[in-house]
């Protein structure tokens, strides 16, 4: 792994741990208040991180085109794109608590055949549910990238666990336990968040560093002359040289 990539991973990594921290530290012993409930800090950074990776994956959409990718590719990265911005508005307006606690939370709205969600929270399973629909799009569009697709392994454990933890009727717990339960969540949604950013980020920096290889070697302190690329493929490598032969 180069080392921007060892570096956006890192990072990343710092974030998912520190800002939980700062957060909790800020409002302690409140620890909850800017982290558990709904506009918060705590959503405001999961929707920043959305953002850019919606963004990051229409570039990553604008840079394949020049590695020959064909156009299921292409169109896979830009509906992944629209995908995670989609999300950083729902999380950042709160779009979906807001038709559970206006709508159907207070019509009884629920899913008999699932007896441990409350009334109305069967939509974070029918977002969680999407989710998993779209992943053999997204894998398809990382395969080739073994880092970028471990990264995107992470984001879809951690995601399931926030999933399922958002599902349980709140009313089954203690206060004390569902102010735990909710920073929890909203912790491990971070990290969910991150590593798709991070999923994104290492498959584009992947990609620049293929089609720039003057960039590559002078960051490998090479010896002045650009030097072959590896690109994986999913298959084997391919050799990328200076000439693109």
């Amino acid at each position: 792994m180069s080392a921007a990539r060892r570096r956006v991973v890192g990072a990343l990594i710092a974030l998912t741990i520190v800002w939980p921290l700062l957060l909790a530290g800020a409002r302690w012993p409140a620890y909850w208040e800017w982290i558990a409930s709904e506009q918060t800090p705590m959503t405001w950074l999961q929707s920043v991180v959305l953002v850019v990776t919606g963004c990051l994956a229409g570039l990553v959409g604008l840079v394949v085109r020049h590695t020959g990718a064909g156009r299921r590719e292409r169109v896979a990265w830009w509906l992944c794109a629209a995908g995670f911005l989609a999300l950083a508005v729902d999380e950042r307006f709160a779009i979906h608590e807001r038709v559970r606690d206006g709508f159907l939370a207070p019509r009884g709205v629920e899913l008999p055949f699932l007896p441990w969600v409350g009334p109305g929270d069967f939509l974070v399973l029918l977002v969680g549910l999407g989710g998993l629909a779209a992943l053999p799009l997204l894998w398809t569009a990382v395969r080739a990238d073994r880092a970028a697709r471990t990264a995107l392994l992470v984001a879809v454990g951690a995601g399931v666990l926030a999933v399922g933890v958002d599902s349980v009727d709140p009313a089954t717990w203690s206060l004390e336990g569902e102010r735990l339960q909710q920073s929890l969540e909203e912790a491990v949604e971070l990290i969910s968040g991150a590593a798709l950013l991070a999923c994104v980020s290492l498959r584009l920096l992947g990609l620049l560093g293929a089609l720039l290889p003057p960039l590559a070697r002078d960051e490998d302190g090479g010896s002045g002359q650009p030097g072959p690329v590896e690109i994986a493929d999913g298959v084997g490598p391919q050799v990328l040289t200076p000439d693109g032969a």
